[in-house]
């Protein structure tokens, strides 16, 4: 026996040593497969991200504790009724839990302002996600959080919401105090709202996403009344993370102006307006206009768009640069920032566009030097301004796409379309040196004058008046 295995091995370690010579002499040696002797691993299973569930859990309405936390284990938790995360309160729902909504149930952070607080964590992973869903397929209400509230929301999907009575029919909500610009009240990272009855998110009175949100997914949501997949006010309009938006009764975002408060009456701080995939529907209601500073301490304000970006104003609306018509400077500024590839379109939000069908811009004051204007497109504005102002031209009308009631420091719009507009392209109407915007821009189906032209500095006009701006 001893001497049959020494055997063995002699013959093995012979052919270890052919195959070792072969190797060296350029031919590959072979890749040992499994044999009988030591078979082919067997695979490892993958492991299971979310482990089965004990649950259920139920929560009656009324205020959560002081610190309280809603785990995986004990999914699904049942809401029976509104939830209050308030008085400093923190609920954090863990990776895994799943969360079912009685009909018309809330989940209120520092809601209502008494004044209040609160703070909600749901916070899962790629592996491990949180949902919200209806209790039995019931359609609850939404997540709505106040400031000084706020929620945290990370790989978290909200299916099936709308069922409020006050929001809007939307699904996540985030208010502001509506007093002094915006207020961050909601961070989301991989968020997905889902057939909401309603806009998918509505953020009010101020209310903004809390900075680094990103990849919000709103789809099949909106109804007649509230088509959106998002509303939100100017205040908060820099806030809109990147997402996709698309998939919903109405893919375009709603950017409701507010105006201001005893801050001011416009726009109180800077702001981008984003590229965001869907175009932004400027006002819900007739003659709602987007108004860029008038802060009473006096501080600028600037409003920048951005490259690719789409704006269609209701009937009436218009965007106005600073609201009063002096020779005081302005200190509000607008920067739309086209380029050639991805122009800035500012167009009417009707079925059927027709020109007049809003106001256009209007720049009151003394325009700021850092206004500027390029790669635009502005079309079928020239909409009644209700406006007489100081011109030599030969107009009855001084309705445009773009009016001025101080001298500008510079033809500070460039490589810009101006399009169907029913009145003039640009109405110069105050007393000063014109300033020609036609050789670096284009006019095409104005009904008026490419230009108009303003009175003398001493308020003066050439006799006779010249049609236009000749």
């Amino acid at each position: 026996m001893y001497m049959h295995t020494y055997s063995r091995v002699s013959t093995l370690s012979v052919l270890a040593l052919v195959l070792a010579a072969c190797s060296s002499s350029g031919d590959p040696a072979p890749t040992p497969g499994p044999t009988p002797e030591s078979p082919a691993p067997s695979p490892v299973p993958a492991p299971v991200a979310c482990p089965p569930a004990a649950g259920p859990t139920t929560h009656k309405a009324g205020d959560v504790g002081p610190s309280e936390v809603w785990t995986a284990a004990g999914s699904p938790h049942i809401v029976e009724g509104d939830v209050r995360v308030a008085d400093g309160a923190k609920l954090v729902i863990e990776p895994c839990a799943e969360v079912r909504l009685a009909k018309g149930a809330h989940i209120l952070v520092a809601f209502p302002a008494a004044p209040n607080s609160g703070t909600l964590v749901a916070e899962g992973t790629a592996e491990r996600p949180i949902r919200f869903v209806g209790l039995d397929g019931a359609r609850w209400a939404s997540i709505l959080v106040h400031t000084p509230g706020t929620a945290r929301l990370a790989h978290v999907t909200l299916e099936g919401g709308g069922g409020g009575d006050f929001e809007e029919a939307s699904t996540l909500s985030g208010w502001g105090d509506g007093e002094d610009g915006s207020d961050p009240v909601v961070y989301v990272d991989h968020v997905t709202i889902s057939g909401s009855l309603g806009t998918g998110a509505w953020m009010h009175r101020g209310g903004a996403f809390i900075e680094g949100s990103r990849d919000l997914t709103i789809r099949g949501s909106g109804n007649d009344d509230a088509p959106w997949p998002m509303e939100i006010e100017e205040h908060g309009v820099s806030s809109i993370p990147t997402g996709s938006y698309v998939g919903n009764k109405k893919d375009a975002i709603l950017l409701d102006p507010k105006g201001g408060s005893a801050a001011g009456s416009g726009l109180l701080e800077d702001a981008v307006i984003h590229a965001r995939g869907v175009p932004y529907q400027v006002g819900r209601e007739k003659d709602s206009r987007l108004r860029i500073g008038g802060r009473v301490d006096g501080k600028p304000v600037t409003l920048t768009v951005e490259a690719g970006v789409e704006m269609r104003f209701v009937s009436g609306s218009g965007i106005n640069v600073q609201t009063h018509t002096s020779d005081r400077p302005s200190t509000a500024v607008l920067r739309v920032l086209g380029d050639a590839a991805r122009p800035v379109v500012l167009t009417s939000d009707s079925a059927t566009p027709a020109p007049g069908d809003w106001r256009g811009i209007w720049y009151g004051g003394i325009p700021s030097a850092n206004n500027r204007i390029e790669h635009a497109r502005i079309e079928y504005a020239g909409g009644y301004c209700s406006c007489i102002l100081n011109t030599c031209s030969a107009i009855a009308q001084h309705e445009a796409a773009v009016i001025f009631t101080a001298q500008p420091p510079s033809a500070f719009i460039t490589s810009t379309t101006f399009r169907a507009s029913a009145g003039h392209g640009i109405t110069e109407g105050f007393d000063g040196s014109f300033v020609d915007f036609r050789p670096t821009n284009t006019f095409e189906g104005v009904s008026g004058c490419a230009q108009t032209r303003p009175r003398n500095t001493d308020s003066s006009c050439p006799s006779p008046k010249p049609a236009c701006d000749g």
